[in-house]
């Protein structure tokens, strides 16, 4: 008989659910699906009592606009009375629950003009989709189920509200994400250009997502793909016509295609393990052109990578690359800052000597900045008039590529665990400091400055992208966050360790910056889960700068309990993708991390009264915004001591924890030194909704 308590599945499903009161019911057993089957929580069957699609009479007036889909509204409305409100809500799914709820559903139906716009904009970085066939394909319900899959999963983390049946985007986006998964793995083996764009799509979600090994991986078989179909070679063209609109289109979409896989082999490359794979003397295809020519099909011949116009046999007008192909310039040389800043050339070489490759990465980076056209070139008035085009998210990316690329550089240079005292030799020190001392004394200040100069210049480009609004904000991408933040950490230790010799405006407006840098990387992890990771490392690098600074205890409770809270938290924060985890965690002290950290990870109020309870992205009200709180607040950064103000947390027992433990103060010194070593694609393995099972 039917039993009166059915599972997710068989609900979403509308199928008879047998059981024996407990799960797998007969239905999930027989389809192979056992281990799968989960009965709803309590109070929560009427999210799957719900219909896939709308029946006209659960319609009420005003509800849909006119000319709206009545098949997708329903989907994002949240006024549903019999549903959980969003202030209590259900317990999130998991990940077998929220892949059942997609059962039977078209996709189709879930993209909307928010959805589709939300994607729109941060095309810039998914660059080969030719809009109108997009558009037109989406129109049609002719575009491949798995690459609908992957755009929602981009896309619905800029939505406004939740789909429905889910608490939050990012949970919707993880489900989606797990399905695209699950589609492309069927058939892997036939090469297609719109298997490779999902992959990449993926390996973007789930970099975002803070699932650092896998997007490698993905990434990985994305190239393979491009390899295979030779992506990275130019079609025969015509040797006696122009090639016709559509032949152009189809090249140029296979060209983005393979530089797209260049763009994120370059960007996810440095580190333990993650080699580029793609390298510039492999992509012999022109560069992406303009974006105007594409999108209207006009042929172009356009630079190779090298600065050189390969003609084919009936020529072409010249087109201009535009932002995205100076993204891929940049992005060449990123790749090779990155190799070097996996070595140890820095100890090694004179980095004022012309021949080093400290100053020939220097140099590629000017030549690079100097072939910019005058309206590319960065400044606060280009950063505006961009935006005013709809182009203002491609400049910051490109442009981010660039800071990111210098401040690598210079950060190698810097003793990051602050000025070292008693004669203690800082692990940068080079292997000739002895025999150039007054050199490399001179040198340190050098670059010193033109670290804070270029993380100073990243920091006044969020204040400006702030006041943009909030749909531009929910455009960035990954990367720009993590410019971000690499800046707001050189920021705080400029604010920890000033010198007399830098510069007083930065150092007058350093703990503003850090202050609005850790509100925006606390508001974006509502849309890339990884930004949480960045917000914990800073708060850990305080913690610690406050250490060396000479206050081995915070003198209120509630601080002693942060300051054990971010210590026995460390564990896994930044691992690198392709190692086991407990490879990531060599030199830290297991053991006693273990003894503490069994409880369930709770969130760190270090910084919370400062910037306030969490919001989503919002468009500040001035110009020069100012944090949710901090005017409100009585406390102050006044002396470059200070540390922030905390919540008291009574949920913590700070008997029998000794801030003295050497062990303990190694696992912050290694929070700290992970960010001055870490790398863009470095994130936490399997932090957040890690779909592993799909």
């Amino acid at each position: 008989m039917r039993n009166p308590v059915a599972c997710v599945s068989c609900r979403s499903a509308k199928q008879k659910c047998i059981h024996n009161d407990a799960p797998p019911c007969d239905r999930c057993r027989q389809s192979g699906r056992a281990a799968l089957c989960e009965f709803p929580l309590p109070g929560t069957s009427a999210i799957h009592r719900r219909p896939k699609r709308p029946r006209p009479s659960d319609e009420t007036p005003g509800t849909t606009p006119p000319g709206a889909s009545a098949a997708a509204t329903p989907l994002y409305r949240r006024n549903d009375a019999h549903l959980p409100s969003p202030t209590n809500a259900a317990p999130p799914l998991s990940p077998s629950a929220a892949s059942s709820l997609l059962d039977g559903l078209d996709p189709f139906d879930l993209l909307t003009d928010e959805v589709k716009n939300s994607y729109l904009r941060c095309s810039y970085k998914w660059s080969f989709h030719h809009t109108p066939t997009l558009l037109l394909r989406i129109r049609d319900r002719t575009l491949e189920p798995y690459l609908v899959w992957a755009l929602l999963a981009l896309a619905v983390r800029f939505v406004k509200d939740p789909p429905i049946c889910f608490a939050t985007q990012t949970e919707a986006s993880n489900a989606y994400a797990a399905r695209a998964r699950q589609l492309l793995q069927g058939d892997l083996e036939t090469p297609s250009i719109s298997r490779v764009q999902a992959l990449l799509m993926l390996t973007g979600h789930d970099w975002g997502a803070g699932n650092g090994r896998r997007a490698w991986i993905y990434l990985g078989m994305a190239i393979r793909l491009v390899e295979v179909m030779d992506l990275t070679q130019e079609l025969k063209t015509p040797r006696n016509r122009m090639p016709t609109r559509d032949e152009f289109i189809e090249a140029e979409v296979r060209r983005r295609t393979a530089w797209t896989c260049f763009l994120m082999d370059s960007l996810l490359s440095g580190g333990k393990g993650r080699k580029r794979s793609l390298n510039s003397s492999d992509m012999a295809i022109q560069l992406p052109c303009e974006k105007e020519a594409f999108i209207f099909g006009e042929p172009r011949c356009t630079q190779h990578l090298d600065g050189n116009v390969r003609m084919p046999p009936i020529a072409l007008p010249v087109g201009d690359i535009g932002l995205i192909g100076y993204s891929m310039r940049v992005a060449n040389v990123w790749g090779k800052v990155a190799r070097w800043a996996c070595t140890e050339d820095f100890k090694t070489e004179l980095p004022w000597s012309p021949s080093s490759q400290f100053q020939q990465l220097i140099y590629e980076l000017e030549r690079w900045k100097n072939n910019l056209p005058q309206r590319s070139r960065y400044d606060l008035f280009s950063l505006h008039s961009h935006n005013a085009v709809e182009q203002g998210q491609a400049y910051c990316y490109m442009h981010s590529i660039y800071f990111m690329s210098y401040m690598f550089l210079h950060r190698a240079y810097l003793p990051v665990l602050g000025p070292q005292q008693n004669g203690t030799v800082a692990e940068e020190t080079p292997n000739s400091y002895n025999d150039h001392t007054d050199m490399w004394k001179n040198w340190q200040k050098t670059s010193r400055r033109e670290l804070f100069k270029e993380a100073t210049m990243v920091l006044e480009m969020l204040e400006e992208m702030r006041t943009f609004g909030v749909f531009f904000l929910r455009g960035l991408v990954p990367w720009i966050g993590f410019t971000i933040y690499t800046a707001v950490g050189v920021m705080l230790y400029s604010f920890n360790f000033p010198s007399g010799e830098d510069d007083p405006r930065i150092v007058e407006k350093a703990r503003e910056r850090v202050i609005q840098g850790c509100t925006f990387l606390k508001e974006m992890k509502t849309q890339w889960p990884m930004a949480a990771t960045w917000f914990e490392t800073i708060k850990r690098m305080q913690v610690y700068y406050r250490s060396v600074l000479g206050q081995d205890a915070p003198a209120l409770p509630e601080e002693r309990k942060a300051l054990r809270r971010a210590m026995i938290d460390y564990g896994a924060l930044q691992p690198s993708p392709v190692q086991k985890p407990s490879e990531g965690n060599k030199g830290t002290d297991t053991t006693i991390v273990q003894t503490v950290i069994s409880p369930p990870p709770q969130e760190n109020k270090f910084l919370s009264v400062t910037l306030g309870p969490e919001q989503p992205l919002v468009t500040p009200p001035t110009a020069t915004p100012t944090p949710n709180g901090f005017n409100n607040n009585a406390y102050s950064w006044n002396t470059p001591n200070a540390i922030l103000p905390l919540e008291l947390d009574e949920t913590f027992s700070w008997e029998g924890f000794d801030l003295s433990n050497a062990d303990m103060e190694e696992i912050m010194m290694n929070a700290t030194q992970d960010f001055w070593a870490s790398f863009p694609g470095e994130v936490g393995v399997g932090y957040g909704n890690d779909y592993t099972s799909s």
